[in-house]
């Protein structure tokens, strides 16, 4: 069992925000994401009081965030979505890919975040897609997968970058699964896939610039566009591709890694002062476990870089996975590979999710273990907060008894 963590990034918010805010080079987006995070499981968002039914225990329970960037409150929401991916699963083999842009992209993408991060994902998804339907690659198939957005190292330093899930193979015209014809830990060559994505993502980048929807930094001009643009042509772009899985049981516990992981984690927080936050990385260059001091209000500033834009998409599946068409090719892909169909998703309660999936009723009281804990009080979000608050409401099979 893990742990509790000693440090939580909610007093980090709490005790720097205001000076970060100060400083300034905070958007209003980040600041209301900021300041909701930093109330998370407070009395600001209201709760209620729960009671055993059989014996006397009661404890307040106070409401989350619910936002996708906070570290309390991806638990349940990461648990329900791997739970239905394993209804899209095939006995293939599986491959990680991961698509980096190099450094000298990463300033553009601070100041065109929303277009950049769709041409990231477009750009590396219609490579995948091109190489399954080239002749060379003899598979001349549609492929799919799932794209997953991260935006940090480990260090919290700004690095835009996609992971991919990949099966090895696809479905082609007829409706056939056809196996890649790459051998143990080999889908495709991974520096054509690197030429093919830079080709893609920096004509992306131009046709933005030609059409006046790329917003150049502060200190750029027409020609220091131009003379990075060629610099990042003559570069050999980094595309990280690997057989990640030893069968599709695996892909689950691959996938919980990356798909509602946040920036930084409770757990690599070591110490909090009054003026500086330390937490620990890997250092996967030096192949060991380091750590960083930094001012509160610059843990802020790294932290808040990799807030996602207002409605912004992470995770997006494509090709044969794709929502619009995955039930028709999951289907012809099962019947060529022989696979059973998995049985009709049942559509559970989060309380029956969380028994099926941890064995635990959240209901049950901890003190007994018998009875069941009843709402016996609303507790209303404090009005007045400096963000909006959620609405939030109590499950329909909650036992209720307001006095």
């Amino acid at each position: 069992m893990m742990a509790k963590a000693k440090f939580k990034f909610t007093t980090i918010i709490q005790r720097f925000l205001p000076l970060a805010i100060k400083q300034g080079g905070l958007s209003a987006h980040q600041i209301a994401m900021l300041k909701l995070i930093s109330i998370c499981k407070t009395a600001a968002l209201g709760g209620h009081k729960e009671r055993c039914d059989q014996c006397i225990f009661s404890k307040v329970h106070f409401n989350s965030c619910g936002n996708r960037n906070c570290p309390n409150c991806q638990g349940i929401n990461k648990e329900k979505w791997i739970y239905d991916r394993q209804f899209d699963l095939l006995p293939v083999k599986y491959f990680h890919a991961v698509f980096t842009v190099p450094e000298q992209l990463r300033v553009l993408f601070l100041y065109n975040k929303v277009s950049l991060y769709k041409l990231l994902s477009s750009s590396a998804q219609q490579t995948m897609l091109q190489f399954g339907k080239d002749p060379r690659q003899k598979m001349m198939a549609k492929i799919g997968g799932i794209s997953i957005l991260h935006t940090w190292n480990q260090r919290l330093e700004y690095h835009p970058h996609l992971h991919m899930i990949v099966p090895a193979g696809g479905v082609n015209k007829k409706g056939q699964w056809v196996n890649s014809r790459g051998k143990d830990n080999f889908l495709f060559h991974v520096k054509a896939l690197s030429i093919v994505f830079k080709s893609k993502f920096m004509e992306g980048v131009h046709k933005l610039f030609m059409n006046g929807d790329l917003n150049l930094p502060p200190d750029w001009n027409v020609n220091k566009y131009y003379k990075c643009k060629n610099v990042l042509y003559k570069l050999s772009w980094n595309v990280y591709a690997k057989r990640a899985f030893g069968g599709p049981e695996q892909v689950l516990e691959y996938l919980a890694r990356y798909t509602h992981k946040i920036a930084i984690s409770n757990y690599r927080i070591l110490a909090i002062s009054d003026t500086h936050v330390t937490f620990r990385y890997a250092d996967r260059k030096a192949k060991k476990i380091s750590t960083r001091t930094v001012t509160g209000e610059e843990f802020i500033k790294l932290f808040a870089r990799h807030i996602l834009p207002k409605g912004f998409v992470k995770i997006r599946h494509f090709g044969f996975l794709a929502s619009r068409v995955k039930r028709k090719y999951l289907s012809q892909a099962r019947k060529c590979l022989n696979a059973p169909t998995p049985p009709p998703k049942a559509k559970l309660t989060s309380r029956q999710f969380l028994i099926l999936t941890t064995g635990k009723d959240p209901y049950q009281c901890p003190c007994c273990e018998k009875g069941e804990m009843v709402v016996i009080k609303i507790i209303p979000a404090i009005r007045g907060s400096p963000c909006k608050i959620p609405m939030r409401f109590l499950a329909a099979d909650r036992k209720v008894s307001l006095s």
